[in-house]
């Protein structure tokens, strides 16, 4: 296991040290670094055993951009150090790592990418986000994407992609090849429609587990006027495992996105699709908050989710609201699931360099088949201070609660974090998963 922590280090070496290669004229480098107090009053967020703990926080990160030219990349490193002062843990360090590039090899018809994110999620997604429930975690991507205009209203496109999933303790590491060709028509000039077809091969690195096929056909339709925007998929997934096991089903999303005035903005989206549990926990597009809680195992999964998210940015205050209601069903596992969440965020600038901020997050779980039941609360306030151009502080005032039938996962915690960073990057509070 350390081998194969240091092998993928290592390619995420190589991989900075080719972009810190190039010509560095237009290069943006933000270095950064931080510290941080939290005192928290339930370390371990158990509903007994509570323990009161100071956790002092200590970061360093960096960032590199090139956003010019045929190649263009984007990475930022993350390591932090966390202390617990009254020794309820061991000393932990999180890297955290997001990096990407994308080469057009040819202009407007081959584009070479290749991406990776290196952090922590937890083992078991329903416990609490201690640093005894965390594992480092790795997904590495790298494909090319081929285009070819036919026509003035023709253009098709094949991408070929190979992901790998790497997880320190959970025995799903996965390797997927995938290859999607998509034809689209322009229909007008701001609506068209395609066909698109998908293959994915996922294969499991423990022998034990059998490989799954999956293959979708859908139809595409999709608009663009001067403040709305739609797109639209119908479509269907066969799934075929090595073990002969065979299922179909029906896949698709709409997505709809409005701009309701010149401060305010609506968007929504949801979505159904027969997949594998790493792909759900790496989709960017769903609804905030979905797949944080999927479990990490070899099923194929029946996941849909549905949310709308409502922004406005006025002078004097900026806000948000998002709700989201997901389903997932495992095909092996029991661990069948309904979410409800719910989030509200405001900021108001008190002076120039002084911003408040407020939040509550609402989310609500129920397992079906073993009745388990989650309500998770968190609410805070926070302050952040712009001393000068690269110099800021932070005060956040936090608290969570959990209230669960599994009486052992209970927990309620009020905390109060402090930092102060120089340049790029924030401190990550001490209680909260992984490396922020």
């Amino acid at each position: 296991m350390i081998s194969r922590r240091r092998e993928l280090l290592s390619l995420l070496l190589c991989f900075l040290t080719c972009l810190i290669s190039t010509d560095l004229s237009a290069v943006l480098f933000q270095p950064g670094v931080g510290i941080g107090l939290e005192a928290t009053d339930n370390v371990k967020l158990t509903p007994d055993d509570t323990k009161s703990e100071l956790i002092a926080n200590t970061y360093v990160g960096a960032s590199l951009s090139e956003n010019e030219g045929a190649l263009e990349y984007n990475a930022d490193a993350r390591l932090s150090r966390r202390k617990y002062l009254q020794n309820t843990f061991p000393d932990k360090r999180y890297l955290n790592l997001n990096a990407s590039a994308d080469w057009a090899m040819i202009k407007d018809h081959v584009d070479w990418f290749v991406r990776d994110r290196f952090s922590q999620r937890t083992i078991v997604a329903l416990n609490a986000n201690t640093p005894d429930n965390l594992q480092d975690s790795n997904v590495f991507t790298l494909g090319v994407n081929i285009r070819r205009p036919s026509a003035s209203r023709h253009a098709f496109s094949l991408t070929p992609r190979f992901d790998q999933y790497y997880y320190e303790q959970s025995r799903t590491n996965n390797r997927q090849y995938s290859l999607a060709a998509n034809w689209n028509y322009l229909l007008s000039r701001r609506t068209q429609t395609g066909i698109s077809l998908k293959t994915k091969e996922i294969d499991y690195f423990e022998s034990q587990f059998a490989g799954v096929r999956f293959n979708t056909l859908s139809a595409l339709l999709s608009g663009q006027s001067k403040r709305t925007g739609y797109a639209l998929s119908l479509g269907n997934t066969s799934v075929e495992r090595d073990t002969g096991e065979e299922t179909s089903g029906f896949s698709g999303f709409v997505r709809f996105s409005a701009e309701l005035s010149s401060s305010s903005s609506l968007s929504a989206v949801a979505s159904t699709s027969l997949t594998d549990t790493s792909s759900v926990t790496n989709t960017p597009d769903l609804p905030p908050g979905s797949g944080d809680d999927v479990q990490i195992v070899t099923d194929v999964v029946r996941n849909s989710n549905a949310g709308i998210t409502y922004t406005r940015e006025d002078a004097s205050l900026r806000s948000s609201v998002w709700v989201r209601y997901g389903e997932t069903t495992y095909s092996d596992n029991p661990l069948d699931r309904k979410t409800r969440g719910l989030g509200i965020r405001a900021a108001y600038p008190v002076q120039p360099l002084l911003v408040a901020g407020a939040y509550i997050n609402y989310d609500r779980s129920n397992q079906l088949v073993s009745g388990r039941e989650d309500e998770r609360y968190r609410a805070g306030g926070d302050l952040n201070y712009s001393f000068s151009r690269k110099l800021r502080g932070t005060l956040d005032v936090e608290y969570r609660t959990k209230d669960s039938n599994v009486l052992s996962q209970n927990y309620d915690e009020f905390s109060v974090f402090a930092s102060l960073v120089y340049g790029f990057g924030s401190v990550p509070r001490g209680s909260q998963a992984g490396g922020g």
